[in-house]
């Protein structure tokens, strides 16, 4: 008896489909069957250059297509919206890259829009699947770092001015509807969210000190989680020439230093264990300034568990996907107005447009 097969296509011709077309070769128990863009030329050479056999430019062709289960949304922030609603609607099955879209109001439409249709949604955030943040998640859950006291994310990158140059949607409210924060540090965002617990209450600043862009470049915040913990963010796209990030998580029987991106436990230490985890010799401080030359071996992990999930009951809380978008909706109201902001976690879900 053969092993069932999910059937792959992707909306999206950019570096993230070029990701999930690399790496979906590698999980078991998928094909990649088509590939959508508005531009029927970056179609037809996204499908030769990954050996995809079906390449459309028209939407409804390609949502009509039988041999498709799941859709992976790879565009431009503020349109995952619209692609994600009517590929559920079609009754497919959604993967879209982070974040869910660009504010709660619209992340909530596409997860109204997929429990209509009764088809699951997942969201990509690779980070949660390094063995690193799998070590951490252990050692909160089990109390080896007692009581959690502090969380400490810096995730300063660098992105030459090019970076936004070259694609005009980069920097925009409309279409990326943030800068570091929406695109780079939602992932740390998530993932002391994911190990710790919700974030309740931000204070926080935000500049554009050095792009031309209309969003920020450098951000600050400070939280306080629902367990009690305190916690802070250090976010930036123009601290030259970029650092790996950093996600410390501190208690009152032990710490760890994490970098998910790479995989790497930077420090651990607990009072039930005295040997030292220290930085491995191959670390190093300097992180890639291009975005195709990250590591996307979460990617592939993450995945194999979407697959894992649909394969068999459902076992997701689609309001997860929420959690990082309203802590950074409530990160530009704070910086915007100058005061705290309570992050609200009740799972209230809009309707789709249409």
């Amino acid at each position: 008896m053969t092993s069932p097969t999910l059937r792959f296509g992707l909306i999206g011709a950019g570096v993230a489909s070029e990701t999930h077309a690399r790496e979906l070769r590698r999980v078991a128990g998928t094909s990649l069957e088509a590939v959508f863009a508005r531009d029927a030329g970056k179609a037809m050479a996204f499908a030769a250059a990954f050996s995809v056999p079906r390449c459309y430019s028209d939407l409804s062709e390609f949502l009509a297509d039988k041999n498709i289960d799941v859709v992976i949304v790879t565009t431009p922030n503020g349109q995952h919206l619209d692609y994600a609603v009517a590929a559920a609607r079609a009754g497919k099955h959604v993967v879209v890259e982070k974040p869910l879209e660009i504010n709660e109001e619209r992340a909530s439409m596409i997860i109204a829009a997929c429990r209509d249709a009764g088809t699951r949604l997942f969201v990509i955030y690779q980070r949660r699947y390094s063995a690193a943040a799998l070590q951490a998640l252990s050692d909160v859950r089990s109390g080896r770092l007692g009581r959690i006291l502090l969380v400490n994310i810096v995730d300063n990158q660098y992105r030459s001015p090019a970076y936004y140059q070259k694609d005009a949607w980069r920097g925009t409210r409309s279409i990326e509807g943030g800068g570091c924060l929406m695109t780079q540090s939602t992932h740390l965002i998530d993932l002391a969210q994911y190990l710790v617990g919700p974030i309740r209450s931000v204070f926080a600043l935000t500049a554009t000190a050095f792009h031309a862009i209309e969003t920020e470049d450098v951000a600050v915040a400070v939280f306080r989680f629902a367990d009690g913990a305190l916690g802070t963010l250090s976010s930036s796209t123009a601290a030259f020439p970029g650092q790996r990030h950093l996600l410390t998580i501190s208690g009152t029987e032990g710490s760890i230093i994490i970098n998910g991106e790479h995989d790497e436990i930077v420090f651990r230490q607990t009072s039930g264990d005295r040997a030292v985890t220290s930085i491995p010799q191959s670390f190093s401080f300097a992180d890639p300034t291009e975005p195709r030359a990250y590591p996307t071996d979460g990617q592939r992990a993450q995945l194999q568990a979407i697959v894992t999930a649909l394969l068999g009951p459902p076992a997701i809380d689609d309001i997860d996907a929420l959690m990082a978008v309203r802590v950074i909706d409530a990160i530009y109201r704070s910086s915007a107005e100058g005061r705290a902001v309570e992050v609200r976690h009740a799972p209230a879900v809009g309707r789709p447009r249409g």
